[in-house]
């Protein structure tokens, strides 16, 4: 599935800021405003792609949650091909556990936060009745992390499961974590890191910013900042969904290609940018492809960790083709995403692309590609046969 930006007139978007409150335990978070104002300005710029100004919509300092009601009845049923919904706020939780979004007039005590709160369910509902092909909600806020499990269907308040084709969650914070608005700031943590990666871009990424390329950029540098690691939950190919063009792009040119020595793999001569006659032994393919199950094992038995996309992708149309197509892909995948999250990369599809007695079945091209990602991601694959 090739990336794409969303269509101007058939998306919206809608952006939420909660900044001031009435009660006195919750205090007043002026960087929302600044959150919301800056991210309509940065969806909506023509040049970076950008939703039409008519479809993306701000609602700042809501005083009840029927007011949040109201704002997002209006966009869901207008979104044909994307559809957006941000809040920043405060996160509060009640007696269960279950996730409330603050409004001016919210009282934070957890037996009584659902008479006065945004409920989850509002907005998991409004992204699954939505026409729209592709949603996307973002939650500044804390214990935001709560949503990716309203989201898949597994909190235990929440009934039925949530499997749309291209629905994708973003979290500032996980389950039982608050998210960070320094004091004095311009814009909170999360929200700020999100817009500089907008406005700057990926460097080394495609052309177009997708979801796959933010969320590890969002997560390295707020980790680095010591600030909560954000959390996320894609469905479908949402990791291709993709919310501007990529200002750091650069399209590669002869004169920017480095030459790379190529280690050859025990007994096979290889050409440069030509693959070995390993491609035609079935008794290597096949190990190859047995490798690439075992890897799907090893992550689901060790890390708890079911890549249903991918043991898909390997039965349909086996392992070495499936590693192709990985590699061609503009963007790591959600499942490599996963790995580096869980400190291991060793079961990726490009650490095993890498391995000596595999490395003929693959050009030369293919073989930089996995070793700069994962060099990208922090990760020196051993040498292994």
């Amino acid at each position: 599935m090739n990336a794409r930006l969303p269509e101007r007139q058939a998306s919206r978007a809608l952006l939420i800021g909660s900044s001031r409150f009435s009660h006195e335990g919750l205090h007043d978070l002026p960087a929302t405003v600044n959150n919301v104002r800056a991210l309509a300005d940065a969806l909506t710029d023509p040049a970076l792609g950008g939703l039409d100004p008519s479809g993306c919509r701000v609602l700042t300092d809501p005083t009840t949650p029927q007011q949040v009601g109201d704002a997002i009845d209006g966009v869901v049923n207008e979104a044909l091909d994307t559809l957006l919904v941000y809040y920043s706020g405060h996160g509060m939780l009640n007696q269960r556990g279950e996730l409330f979004l603050a409004v001016e007039t919210t009282d934070p005590d957890p037996r009584r936060v659902h008479y006065f709160g945004v409920p989850m369910g509002w907005l998991r509902s409004a992204l699954a009745d939505s026409p729209a092909r592709n949603r996307i909600l973002i939650l500044d806020c804390c214990f935001s992390g709560h949503a990716t499990q309203a989201m898949s269907g597994t909190a235990p308040a929440v009934s039925g499961n949530l499997d749309i084709h291209g629905t994708y969650t973003l979290a500032s914070a996980p389950a039982h974590e608050t998210a960070v608005a320094p004091v004095g700031a311009q814009f909170t943590a999360f929200t700020g890191e999100l817009l500089r990666t907008l406005r700057q871009g990926v460097p080394d990424g495609g052309e177009l910013l997708t979801l796959g390329d933010i969320y590890p950029a969002l997560t390295r540098a707020l980790l680095a900042s010591g600030m909560p690691r954000p959390q996320r939950l894609g469905t479908g190919m949402a990791d291709h969904i993709a919310l501007a063009r990529n200002r750091a792009y650069r399209p590669a040119t002869p004169s920017t290609v480095k030459p790379r020595t190529v280690s050859e793999p025990r007994g096979t001569t290889i050409t440069p940018g030509v693959r070995s006659t390993n491609e035609q032994d079935p008794k290597v393919a096949a190990e190859f492809h047995a490798a690439m199950l075992d890897g799907y094992r090893r992550a689901k038995k060790e890390l708890n960790y079911n890549a249903g996309n991918f043991i898909q992708m390997v039965q349909q149309v086996g392992g070495l083709e499936a590693a192709r197509r990985l590699l061609r892909a503009s963007s790591v995948s959600s499942g490599f995403t996963t790995l580096w999250e869980k400190g291991r990369l060793d079961l990726a599809v490009e650490a095993v692309v890498l391995q000596d007695r595999f490395a003929g079945l693959f050009s030369d091209e293919e073989l930089d590609i996995a070793r700069d990602r994962l060099a990208e991601y922090g990760y020196s694959p051993a040498q292994t046969s």
